[in-house]
């Protein structure tokens, strides 16, 4: 019924793009409602700078989230192996 998934621990599972691509996002909604309160470029009304503000808060918290997610999984990724080449050096010194 459930497949069994073998997941590496070097799949870090795309976080680093996906966070990357979600600060980029946010830091551009970001300028733009700092430049549109700024300069009134287009004129638009409160309600949509509210959202653009709102939408830019949560990318960027989202992308922070996953960029702390991405280093726990490329820490992850060092322990593994590490431990993978203390067993190699060990079935080595057995196996002479």
């Amino acid at each position: 019924m459930f497949k069994k998934r073998n997941i590496s621990v070097y799949n870090d599972l795309k976080t680093g793009f996906f966070c990357r691509l979600l600060l980029f996002l946010g830091v551009i909604l970001l300028v733009f409602y700092i430049l549109e309160n700024l300069f009134f470029l287009f004129r638009t009304n409160e309600n949509l700078l509210g959202i653009l503000l709102a939408f830019a808060i949560l990318l960027l918290g989202v992308g922070f989230i996953l960029y702390f997610l991405s280093c726990q999984f490329a820490k992850l990724a060092c322990i593994a192996k590490d431990i993978e080449k203390e067993n190699l050096t060990e079935d080595n010194e057995k196996s002479k």
